[in-house]
């Protein structure tokens, strides 16, 4: 991909164009939320005991206008939604990103690849992906790619008195990297935290299988603090035990007990379970000055992402 080149817009432009756009939003979500009331009107006929042939086709039609209207409003909304985010994305995020990485494609709603995302033996399974502020850049000479990640699994009960009862499980939120490694891994070495591991197990999807059709027992490395908070499973020990130094232990301990690594061939694979949502926007614009704190913030936000890197750089 080529690198994106955007000509920023001055902070006071930029102001009012967000301004305008967040104007657009709030003036769609007003009738879009009214919409709900006219769902609640044969609840009225009802308390109020009112019928009558021309009552019941009100009562019967306006809801269903009600939702038809609603639902196109609800589309408009999240477009224009979308609109925003990339505006912000392209005018602000980016050039935040560029005084720190060597940006090759920045995305703010697309996510990594979902073909990878099945692929992933230390993600939990699921059905639906969401995800935005997808990057593809260099930091420190290493190419890496960067991601909010969202993954849920959605299932329909049909026999529940015969209605249609829809659920929905957060399996996985939060931040999701994968790097280029300076040496080649000859196998897998896997570093699973231990937060809510019983779920987390039950859902993970099946490990790498070596060989011989079998994968060690999780090692333990001797850190008592360490092995509380991480299981770590390989294709073998001794290639854990070389990567499992003493820095990487005490960097994996920084990054918490809801990461998951995974270090294999010439790739390694970072899946922080913390529920972060980078780089949004919270609020309104209402002056110069509230462009800057945004700058301030997603600069703040971009540092933690790449304490992250940091660690895996100088251990892997």
């Amino acid at each position: 991909m080529n690198k994106q080149i955007v000509n920023y817009k001055n902070d006071e432009e930029m102001q009012s164009i967000i301004k305008a756009k967040q104007r657009n939003i709030k003036i769609i979500q007003i009738p879009m939320y009214l919409s709900l009331v006219g769902i609640l009107l044969p609840f009225v006929g009802v308390i109020f005991d009112i019928y009558g042939p021309i009552i019941d086709t009100v009562f019967r039609v306006v809801p269903v206008v009600c939702i038809f209207i609603g639902f196109l409003l609800a589309i408009l909304c999240n477009k224009k939604m979308k609109d925003l985010r990339v505006f912000i994305g392209q005018n602000i995020v980016l050039g935040v990103l560029e005084e720190r990485i060597q940006v090759i494609d920045y995305s703010p709603s697309g996510y990594v690849d979902e073909s990878f995302l099945k692929k992933c033996s230390i993600l939990p399974t699921y059905n639906r992906a969401t995800g935005s502020d997808y990057i593809h850049g260099i930091y420190r000479n290493v190419e890496f790619t960067y991601s909010d990640l969202e993954l849920k699994t959605e299932s329909q009960d049909y026999t529940a008195n015969e209605n249609n009862l829809k659920t929905t499980i957060t399996e996985f939120s939060g931040q999701f990297m994968t790097m280029a490694l300076s040496k080649s891994v000859n196998g897998f070495v896997q570093i699973m935290g231990k937060s809510n591991s019983g779920k987390m197990r039950q859902n993970r999807k099946a490990v790498y299988i070596d060989e011989k059709n079998n994968i060690s027992s999780y090692l333990k490395t001797g850190d008592r603090v360490f092995d509380d908070r991480f299981e770590v499973n390989a294709s073998g020990d001794d290639l854990a035990y070389s990567i499992l130094t003493p820095q990487f232990i005490s960097g994996l301990k920084k990054m918490g007990k809801r990461t998951r690594v995974q270090l294999s061939g010439n790739m390694g694979v970072i899946a922080c379970y913390n529920e972060k949502n980078s780089f949004e926007l919270i609020g309104e614009i209402k002056d110069n000055s509230d462009i800057e704190l945004y700058r301030k913030k997603f600069r703040k936000e971009l540092s933690d992402i790449l304490a992250i890197l940091d660690i895996m750089i100088d251990c892997c």
